[in-house]
């Protein structure tokens, strides 16, 4: 009998997929696998960072409460726990607010390499994108494609019809990241792009699932979620 799992431990993967360890690492620190680890009970605090037109990026929060369940870990934070054994983060990824942190006791969490999972969803996410299931197919980068007014593009899996001033700023973080220079700054592409909100968020609540086309590095730089 196959025990039906919300989550799959790295070694589980490995044998899925019949890759490397040093595979799976490439793919979490180049932030194209997204790895969690499991929590009880634990404070936490979502909120979004917006940018002073001084230029200073301060977070608002929005959510606070004791989670159980999954946090998704940074590209950073994995890299880390993969070249020294362990990281102490109280930062992490969350699908609805541009943070997700530990406030209160315990102010941080230590990880170490054998607390790190995948989550089904994550899996099947990369697996879709990829067309990858093992050794002899190899995993692909998740792709980019866009109308030529940018209107209609898709990100991965992920396919999304914009307005004009959303399309304007995917349009210009496509350029930015064709240039070599994939992270810009929020606030100077919302500008460019006419906005009269200078909150990425704001700008695209209209989508739903707009994180995954847009990842923001949490100091106000934002970049496309693909290559």
């Amino acid at each position: 009998m196959e025990i039906e799992k919300a989550y799959f431990t790295l070694p589980e993967i490995l044998d899925r997929w019949s890759i490397s360890e040093a595979d799976l690492i490439y793919l979490a620190e180049n932030d194209k696998l997204r790895l969690s680890v499991r929590v009880f009970g634990v404070p936490v605090e979502l909120g979004d960072y917006e940018e002073s037109p001084e230029g200073e990026v301060f977070s608002i929060p929005s959510e606070r409460g004791y989670y159980e369940g999954l946090l998704e870990l940074h590209a950073r934070d994995a890299y880390w726990v993969f070249r020294s054994g362990m990281v102490i983060t109280n930062h992490f990824r969350s699908e609805n607010a541009d943070y997700a942190s530990l406030y209160g006791e315990p102010a941080n969490l230590t990880i170490g390499k054998d607390d790190l999972l995948l989550k089904r969803i994550e899996r099947d996410r990369f697996e879709a994108e990829t067309g990858f299931s093992g050794a002899e197919s190899g995993p692909q980068l998740p792709t980019f494609s866009a109308s030529p007014d940018y209107h209609e593009v898709r990100c991965g899996g992920h396919q999304f019809r914009l307005g004009p001033i959303q399309a304007q700023v995917v349009r210009a973080l496509h350029e930015a990241a064709r240039r070599g220079e994939a992270w810009q700054s929020g606030k100077a592409i919302l500008s460019a792009a006419g906005s009269k909100s200078l909150k990425m968020s704001d700008v695209f609540k209209s989508q739903k699932q707009w994180r995954s086309l847009i990842e923001s590095n949490g100091r106000g730089n934002y970049r496309l979620n693909c290559g």
